[in-house]
């Protein structure tokens, strides 16, 4: 048998035992191969290829070039060595190698794929969406090239061609963990949770058990959409079985943390925190929200600390700014505090909670004109803003100046969100304190209604009754929020007040 021959032979053995799944073997034959024939462009390819799958890049590497040195005509000896670059994060050489290979082919679908990845790789996006487009235009209706065509999509914050791909891409592969994961990603992105929930718990269901990192993603993701249907429980399980798969995994650990925040767990919520921190010091975003739990604890001093680590790694960062604003607020520091949400609004002019939170600050710093100007401006900005508006409301009925603006802030929340109590509460209040009684309860009895368990609206509509010199009215319900807050000591004195009249 000629060398020739036995190369071949060889060669042919290697490709049936890969087949097999008997890769050492495999690489074996390969090698015996090129033993009898150095310069076998196809043995070297192959060996090339077979090594990188296993993970031996330098040898892999070798044989790669070697191969491309002796057929720099051929494309596929090209689109090897692309491919070894491209699994050993050489990403610019393998759009190199990709593209020499597409000069020589360049109606291969499968060639615009492989540089449409090594091109996202490389934070190229825009030109990777278009080489995935160009391998679909060239025929590769292949689930694969629309899933990656939709994250470079994504990244181009082009969401609606995305979820379009990640759909094609999932109706052509129904049973695919990562389209699944996809969409799931996709649909809580846009807020719709259930079927983001769906689509994750599928993908979880399908993902093999070996691919630990898919599945502690899937795991993290769907735990995001739990937290957005309001179910924080089922979400923290959900983080944690994450973790557990990923003991790194930042995504899921922060959100952990912010779940356990959500339920009011600061304690656990700082532990969260405190991990991420450990594991990566200039985490902005972990200082941040470790900050607002340790001043959800009345850790003054450690909250600032930790928003000033914030603004160290991230000058001018509006919620570390915000943040401090607080927790000087909460000191009683409050010129400090409103010298901070100032520098806030500065930074993000069009917030108008910024200058809300300024406009706390000034009034308890005695600065009411200014109080008075930043909650115009907080109004000005967030008219669209049903809870801005309700707060609004609430705060300048109790500075007892602004009235009027009072109740038309409080008439727009209620405009927002018809079925808001709070909103109606807020109504009820701003026209019973400016003396409109009669206008005042309606709102005041809708609140009630809307939120029967309220103490506190039971107790407010009773003020109103008062104001009316309704007694009887009053006194029911002052007795209603007494029973459902035992506890409620302005209730009862206000009971009593009604009763002495009587």
């Amino acid at each position: 048998m000629s060398d020739r021959t036995e190369t071949d032979s060889h060669d042919r053995r290697a490709r049936k035992l890969w087949e097999q799944e008997l890769p050492e073997e495999a690489i074996l034959a390969w090698e015996q191969a090129l033993s009898l024939d150095p310069d076998s462009v196809e043995v070297l390819a192959n060996l090339a290829w077979a090594l990188s799958q296993q993970g031996q890049v330098s040898k892999a590497l070798a044989a790669a070039v070697r191969a491309a040195e002796l057929a720099p005509e051929a494309e596929h000896t090209h689109h090897t060595l692309g491919q070894v670059y491209y699994r050993a994060g050489r990403f610019d050489d393998a759009i190199a190698e990709y593209s020499k290979a597409l000069s020589l082919r360049p109606d291969e679908a499968l060639l615009h794929c492989d540089l449409g990845d090594a091109l996202y790789s490389a934070v190229r996006f825009v030109e990777a969406a278009h080489e995935y487009e160009t391998a679909l235009r060239l025929g590769s209706d292949d689930a694969y090239v629309h899933l990656w065509l939709g994250w470079a999509k994504l990244q181009l914050g082009e969401e609606e061609a995305a979820t379009s791909a990640f759909e094609q891409a999932l109706e052509l592969a129904p049973d695919w963990p990562e389209a699944l994961y996809a969409m799931g990603q996709m649909s809580c992105a846009r807020g719709d949770y259930g079927p983001a929930r769906d689509h994750l718990e599928r993908s979880l269901e399908l993902s093999p058990p070996e691919d630990e990192e898919g599945r502690a993603a899937a795991a993290s993701e769907l735990g995001n959409a739990f937290r957005g249907m309001g179910e924080l429980r089922p979400a923290i399980g959900r983080y944690q079985e994450a973790l557990s798969l990923d003991p790194t995994h930042p995504a899921a650990r922060f959100n952990l943390g912010l779940t356990y925040s959500d339920l009011g767990e600061h304690n656990r919520a700082v532990e969260q925190f405190d991990i991420l921190i450990q594991l990566d010091p200039e985490d902005a975003d972990a200082h941040v929200e470790r900050g607002s739990a340790r001043l959800a604890l009345d850790k003054h001093d450690d909250a600032i600390e930790d928003y000033q680590a914030a603004l160290a790694l991230r000058p001018d960062d509006p919620p570390a700014l915000s943040g401090l604003g607080s927790a000087y607020y909460a000191l009683g520091l409050y010129d400090l505090g409103a010298e901070h949400y100032s520098r806030e609004t500065s930074v993000s002019p069009d917030d108008p909670w910024a200058r809300y939170n300024m406009g706390l600050a000034l009034e308890a710093a005695g600065r009411h004109a200014e109080a008075d100007a930043s909650m115009e401006g907080a109004w000005e900005r967030g008219q669209e803003d049903p809870e801005l508006c309700t707060a609004l409301a609430l705060a300048l009925t109790s500075l007892g100046r602004e009235q009027e603006a009072a109740v038309r802030a409080a008439r727009r929340a209620c405009g927002l969100s018809p079925d808001s109590a709070e909103a109606r509460d807020a109504l009820a209040t701003a026209l019973c304190s400016s003396g409109a009684h009669e206008a005042a309860l309606g709102p005041a009895r809708e609140a009630l209604r809307l939120a029967p368990e309220s103490a506190e609206y039971a107790y407010n509509l009773g003020l109103v009754q008062e104001a009316l010199s309704d007694a009887p009215a009053a006194r029911e319900s002052f007795l209603r929020a007494l029973e459902l807050a035992p506890d409620f000591e302005e209730a009862r004195d206000a009971l009593r007040r009604v009763d002495d009249i009587a």
